[in-house]
């Protein structure tokens, strides 16, 4: 049974302030079932869209704008503005391997709908299991990971590397899950593995924002911003597998400074 949030508000806000967050609370509890059909229904309707495409473009490419305009449709549909920065530090014609902080679901959908690049995810295998959109992410070329087992895990690291020499870049959650309070948790070292195996450089991102739209282990949806903070690539010809550590930290640092 749903249940109307309490919502908190703090000494610094106005009365009006405070009146247009409890009518935006109450509006979105009315709205959010009716914003969960649609999320199903135009999941449902762009990856069958995305499979399709996928007879036309084995590459994906195709399947991925797709995927671009799902992005955006579900943030317009939750209320939820988007801003980038650093977009000239990217050349599109170099493939990365982003690594992005993790606070909520919605994080996917504002690097997906925002950075311009062909994108490849690394998610986990549970994902695999949703109807038609576990299917549709494996068709357009996305990578399962099965954190419980090493050499599948090895494997699918490896298929990363190929979606890279082959052009397009690779992205991922270097936490491996998503943040309960915001902070950055500890990075596995899976991804740097891949930027060292692959020879290609280390784009760093930071999203803020997601967490008061929808926080980890809640259903709670409320309408808000999102920025996409895209720093200098980290070029990985200077590291070895021995000093990965160093490397690791230094992406770390780069995420982390524009994360509050």
């Amino acid at each position: 049974m749903y249940q109307i949030p309490r919502i908190s508000f703090s000494s610094y806000k106005s009365k009006g302030e405070q009146i247009r967050e409890r009518v935006t609370s109450l509006v979105f509890f009315v709205y959010r079932p009716v914003l969960v059909a649609l999320f199903a229904l135009d999941t449902c309707a762009c990856a069958i869209a995305a499979m399709l495409l996928t007879f036309l473009d084995s590459q994906g490419n195709r399947s991925h704008s797709v995927a671009r305009f799902w992005c955006r449709l579900n943030l317009a549909l939750s209320g939820v503005s988007t801003s980038m920065s650093g977009e000239d530090r990217i050349d599109r014609n170099q493939p990365y391997i982003v690594m992005a902080n993790h606070q909520s679901h919605y994080d996917i959908f504002a690097l997906m709908g925002l950075l311009p690049l062909q994108l490849r995810w690394v998610i986990k295998m549970e994902l695999r299991q949703i109807p038609i959109f576990g299917l549709a992410c494996e068709k357009v070329g996305y990578i399962f990971i099965d954190r419980g087992n090493h050499e599948k895990a090895r494997k699918s690291l490896e298929a990363a590397g190929e979606k890279i020499r082959a052009g397009s870049s690779v992205i991922l959650f270097p936490e491996g899950t998503r943040s309960e309070d915001g902070k950055l948790g500890t990075l596995k070292k899976g991804g740097f593995v891949i930027a060292l195996e692959a020879k290609v450089p280390i784009l760093p991102v930071t999203v803020v924002g997601g967490k008061e739209i929808m926080p980890k282990g809640s259903l709670r949806i409320l309408p808000g911003n999102m920025k996409v903070i895209i720093h200098k690539p980290i070029y990985v010809d200077e590291y070895t597998y021995e000093t990965k550590a160093q490397l690791m930290e230094r992406v770390r640092a780069a995420i982390e400074k524009d994360l509050e």
